[in-house]
């Protein structure tokens, strides 16, 4: 019928080029389905540039119409008391009943094991029915572990805020701990842990090393076995429709996961009890009974309603296909309507195509909207951008000053706003805020975010302008929602994309303030093509679909790396417990499988499984069994070194290749620097021990490496970090290249790393063309670089964005250099790596302490004067090792001489003593070499055997800032030691091992190390005089106090 139902424009940049624009376009379908329809694309510049193209509709499988919803059965609201548990019911104690959707789950959840999938509206009380689950767990398994996964880290940081209060006090007095990239716990605390609030990644990466791995490996997270795994008995998940979006395959990662543990865990307990150590495992087949055919582990999803939830469930575990009493017990999937405070929605539609000016043409509506549903009740508007939020807010104050009452939304007095605002450190919020308008979003800092909050809370302020992150992390209910455009500037595509539709539920699902509001308004504003489609789709979703193709290769290499998959038909298995094979099934055409039979759909699944391994064995994680390289359904899949680092390390597949590529250009530039300077220049630090032949004269040495090698060294492992897949989506915002390219101007690398002379063009470091320049500078690892060089330096940053996008990066910076690390130690017997090692230890030195390579490392001393490093090295004191080996009256002079002995001065040289008195001193005494020849292999097997002495004069308390020393200037109260045996000549790496140094009362402590080395490549590198190895006790969070010391092969042994 020639009838045109979408229509787009696309602009395609050179940046993007010549990757491909992914476009997501809603067309309505008919019935019966027409056989095709046809897709048009022309160029607006270029005459003739056009194509046509048929999409098919054969194999297209409409979802039901009917959406299976669970009627909300009228029931006697049930009383608290039904918990029949005191320390139950006191959690309780603000209300006397739970709600109709808990008292119609009550018995599901506190009387059985079953797993449950709820879906309800916002505001049905669902953090409730998470909480009864639990007491129903740990009723039943006191020492269980209850898992809650929530989307975002700002809404596990509210609900841990709200459990810490209520969960972790008397009566009950749960531990209840925060997992996420914020936060590091050891797995003592994690064992004692009673909740465990998780963000998906997190407990992803978690789960992984719920086997354990033999990789004798001190860097790697899964090295030992994590136990309290085995006793988690309950897994919520939070916002488990979130399943269809981006993050999606990580939910479907663990669940299938954790329903894989259980089942093993189970069939060990059984297993147990029936030998004679059964001692407690008993009480698994003891309650067989009760629990039926319930996996250990009950899985609980909490969701808004769903239009596929059959298909959630029978993954989650919950029989859905059968026609028995307990047939689809657990599964609650209710009508938007059932909302306790009921919503009036307001859809409205806007022309115009470019986003900005349609974005301003809506200011009047929302303060129309305002003035007619909520003039003086609390307000949200959710928007775009941060710029979005002030523009909107200083359109506001300026339509209510035109109605003569500029103050119109401020709720308070006009001296309590200004002593507030003048606490606000934004200046547009300042501004705003004096007008009852607040702004919120992550450019703030905490104490202005909080503020904010408390404001709004207390209707100091009425209005609340923010971006859509809040509709997620804080509980701030009002009367009016306003959302204020349903588009999003997407930094990945360069292009306004469409807000998921759960995201726009969830925004307005803040409408309607419980025991205030008898019902919510919500307005949601939209480009006029879109009106319809939000008129139909607002409450009648789309299916869920899965994710999990786009980041299939991360989870089968994890798999593969834990030990789940050994084989290519396991690999077919384990699809079988995805999501992804349910859908699938019932939508084969969006994933691109032939149809719906069994066999098109077991041929989709090997096809899919095939691409999968050969992209990972490019990509060097997995290695096939046989010879030809074709995939056979039996053929067994080994994981690499890189397939473990991407799992343990929890990185995308293709980064551990590149990490190598970076790790091996750098070894190489090193060992070329340090073989092109003079021999005795490049050793000057070890000559005078190599000449001592017994333990009692070996003597330690600052090791301070040559400052041109190790200048070279840190600016390249940086940006080899920084060029990694890892920072693919820093976002590169409008205009942003210009701030990066003046911000270059101002750091001590630049855009690229500096040019080494006398070495190939082929590095890392190589130069770029002029006429790249712009692009460079819009490359979001170039912004990574110069961000990492702005932290180091301390940098003013141009704008507020930048701080947090710093933030971003610097969360990301230990796991990825600790990744970077373990990759290159798998080429340890090649020259140039026990040098390369080194490095990594002084590049966190150098992102510990914020200071450059060649920064006098005395300037660590709390004010410590300029001209403060001459005088010490007047006196024969060279180095921050050298100052703290003195005496303690020796080293007071030292600083008298650097500070003065005045009384103006006495404080701040007080300090300095405090701090150089919280240094660690090591020492190595009691050294000895021996070998043997291993009788399994034949292989001569050295062992290196040494006390380790940390020597400190002041407790952990000045460590930790105590004495009125500024804790800014101290050190943490635990500090790590990597200690690297290396061979004589040539570099190569023997051995290696981090030591935590830790705080405590004892002044000097001592620590017996053993570390096992290859003799043969010791012997064979050792030098002259019987051979000899080379130890450096390498700190990482203070620099100038490393050490080096030469040790004969021939000690003790």
């Amino acid at each position: 019928n020639n009838r045109i139902y979408h229509h787009e424009y696309v602009l395609m940049s050179r940046r993007t080029h010549p990757e491909p624009v992914e476009l997501e376009l809603t067309i309505p379908a008919f019935e019966p389905l027409p056989p095709q329809y046809f897709l048009r694309v022309m160029s607006v510049a270029w005459v003739g540039c056009e194509m046509l193209l048929p999409v098919s509709f054969q194999h297209l499988l409409l979802p039901d119409r009917q959406m299976p919803y669970t009627d909300l059965i009228d029931l006697t609201p049930l009383p608290t008391s039904a918990l029949h548990e005191p320390k139950f019911e006191q959690l309780y104690s603000k209300f006397e009943t739970f709600n109709p959707i808990q008292t119609q789950l009550f018995h599901v959840l506190y009387h059985t094991d079953a797993p449950v999938l709820l879906g309800a509206p916002t505001g049905s009380g669902k953090t409730i029915v998470a909480e009864i689950a639990l007491l129903r767990m740990k009723k039943r398994y006191p020492k269980g572990k209850c898992v809650y996964i929530a989307p975002l880290k700002s809404l596990a940081r509210e609900r841990l805020k709200e459990w810490r209060k209520r969960l972790a006090s008397p009566p009950l007095n749960w531990k209840v701990l925060e997992l996420s990239g914020d936060t590091r716990h050891d797995t003592r605390s994690m064992n004692q842990a009673d909740v465990l609030v998780c963000t998906p990644e997190k407990w992803d990466l978690i789960t992984r090393g719920w086997r354990g791995t033999s990789a004798d490996n001190d860097l790697n997270p899964a090295n030992n076995k994590k136990k309290f795994i085995d006793l988690v008995r309950l897994l919520v998940i939070d916002e488990i429709h979130l399943l269809g979006e981006e993050r999606g395959a990580v939910l479907e990662a663990i669940v299938s996961r954790t329903r894989f543990i259980a089942r093993f865990v189970k069939e060990e307990m059984r297993r147990k009890a029936q030998s004679k150590d059964a001692l407690g495992a008993n009480e698994l087949l003891a309650d067989e009974g009760s629990t039926g055919q319930h996996e250990l582990t009950r899985i609980v999803g909490l969701s808004t309603a769903l239009a596929n939830p059959y298909d959630l469930g029978d993954w989650m575990g919950i029989d859905t296909k059968g026609h028995g009493v307990a047939a689809k017990r657990g599964l609650y999937n209710f009508r938007p309507s059932v909302r306790p405070i009921p919503m009036e929605v307001h859809i409205q539609g806007f022309p115009g195509r470019e986003y900005c000016p349609r974005m301003a043409t809506m200011n009047k509506p929302c303060y129309a909207a305002i003035n007619e549903h909520s003039p003086n009740q609390p307000v949200i508007i959710f928007v775009a951008s941060r710029r979005q939020t002030r523009l909107t807010a200083l359109d506001l104050i300026s339509y209510a000053a035109g109605d003569e009452n500029p103050r119109a939304f401020l709720g308070c007095s006009d001296d309590y706003v200004e002593s507030v605002a003048s606490t606000i450190n934004d200046q547009s919020l300042r501004h705003t805020l004096t007008f009852g308008i607040g702004l919120h979003h992550a450019g703030i800092s905490s104490h202005d975010r909080e503020t904010v909050e408390t404001m709004f809370l207390n209707g100091d302020i009425q209005v609340l302008v923010a971006t859509a992150t809040l509709a997620w992390g804080v509980n701030l209910p009002a009367h009016l929602v306003i959302v204020k455009g349903t588009e999003f500037f997407d930094g990945k595509t360069m292009r306004y994309v469409d807000y998921p539709v759960t995201d726009v539920l969830q925004m307005m699902g803040r409408a309607g303030r419980p025991q205030f509001d008898t019902r919510g308004i919500a307005c949601v504003m939209v480009q006029e093509g879109k009106k319809n489609f939000y008129k139909k789709f607002l409450y009648e979703p789309f299916p869920v679909e899965s994710c999990l193709g786009e980041r299939l290769c991360d989870n089968i290499n994890a798999e593969i790396a834990i030990g789940t998959i050994n084989a290519v038909s396991e690999v077919v298995g384990y699809l079988g417990w995805t999501f992804f094979a349910r859908r699938v099934k019932m939508n084969p055409s969006y994933y691109g499988a032939t149809s719906d039979s069994d066999e098109d759909v077991d041929d989709f699944f090997l096809s899919v499984t095939k691409d999968t391994l050969t992209k990972l064995k490019d990509n060097g994680c997995v290695n096939y069994s046989q010879d030809d390289g074709q995939l056979g359904d039996e053929f067994a899949v080994t994981s690499t070194v890189l397939g473990m680092a991407a799992s343990n390390f929890y990185l995308q597949y293709q980064t551990p290749m590149q990490m190598r590529k970076g790790c091996r250009e750098v070894r190489k530039m090193i060992y070329q620097l340090l073989e092109g300077l003079d021999q005795k220049e490049a050793h000057n630090t070890t000559s005078d021990a190599h000449k001592t032949s017994t333990i009692k004269k070996l003597v330690f040495k600052t090791y301070t490496p040559p400052p041109e090698v190790e200048t070279a060294a840190v600016s390249h492992l940086l940006h080899a970090l920084s060029e990694t897949h890892e920072f693919d989506e820093v976002p590169v915002r409008h205009n942003e290249e210009q701030l990066n390219e003046a911000l270059s101007e101002t750091l001590p690398w630049g855009a690229r790393p500096p040019r080494v002379s006398g070495l190939d063009e082929g590095y890392v470091g190589r130069h770029f063309r002029k006429s790249d320049h712009s692009d460079i500078m819009l490359d979001p690892h170039t912004k990574c670089y110069l961000l990492l060089q702005a932290h180091i330096v301390k940098a003013k940053l141009p704008i507020s964005d930048y701080i947090n996008d710093t933030k971003t990066i610097m969360d990301q910076v230990p796991r990825l250099l600790a990744a970077m690390q373990y990759i290159a130690l798998d080429d340890a017997s090649t020259a140039g790596v026990f040098d390369l090692i080194s490095y990594f230890a002084r590049l966190r030195q150098v992102l510990s302490t914020r200071t450059m390579v060649n920064d006098n490392p005395f300037n660590q001393i709390p004010r410590f004067p300029r001209d403060g490093g001459r005088k010490l090295r007047n006196r024969g004191i060279s180095s921050l090792r050298d100052l703290c080996s003195l005496p303690v009256s020796e080293s007071a002079k030292a600083l008298d001489l650097v500070f003065g002995n005045g009384n103006r001065v006495k404080h701040i040289s007080n300090r300095a003593t405090q701090f150089l008195n919280s240094l660690p001193l090591v020492t190595v005494e009691n050294v000895t070499t021996k070998h043997e020849i291993e009788k399994s292999s034949g292989r001569a097997s050295g062992r290196l055997n040494f006390d380790i002495m940390f020597n400190t004069r002041e407790t952990a308390n000045a460590r930790r800032g105590g004495h009125g020393m500024d804790s800014k200037d101290s050190l943490q109260a635990e500090s790590n030691l990597i200690i690297i045996v290396g061979t004589y000549q040539s570099r190569c790496l023997l051995c290696h091992k981090s030591v935590t140094i830790s705080g405590g009362k004892v002044n000097k402590k001592s620590q017996s190390i053993e570390m096992s080395f290859d003799w043969a490549l010791a012997n064979a590198n050792g030098g002259p005089d019987g051979g000899s190895m080379v130890m450096r006790l390498l700190h990482e969070d203070i620099r100038g106090m490393d050490s080096e010391l030469i040790i004969p092969l021939q000690i003790g042994g």
